[in-house]
């Protein structure tokens, strides 16, 4: 995919825990933002709004908030996408079809 340079005013703070993050994930600056803005612009108009609310009128624990509940819904739908996955490459070998096969089965693998 083409790429192309965007230009971004961040605060000291901003800037320097971004460049931890980077310095952290083995990846530049740039590459963090890009995560970041990859991220912001696939919400819609309404959550944009809603975040510049929060920073505007809202406190630290307000925002930290927010974040607590955005990692919980990434990580919850990093366990789906891997989940997916698994059970998309999980086979299913033929087995025993009835309970006197599948404990013969059970036992046979447990000696």
């Amino acid at each position: 995919m083409a790429a192309r340079t965007i230009s971004a005013y961040a605060d000291e703070e901003t800037a320097r825990i971004v460049e931890r993050i980077a310095q952290l994930e083995d990846r530049s600056p740039a590459q963090i933002a890009a995560a970041a803005l990859r991220f912001y612009v696939h919400l819609p108009a309404e959550a944009h709004a809603a975040f510049r609310r929060i920073e505007k009128v809202g406190t630290i624990e307000d925002m930290d908030a927010l974040a607590r509940e955005i990692t919980r819904k990434t990580v919850d739908a990093e366990w789906e996408v891997a989940h997916r996955q698994f059970v998309a490459e999980m086979t299913v070998e033929d087995g025993p079809a009835d309970e006197d096969s599948i404990l013969a089965e059970a036992v046979r693998q447990t000696r």
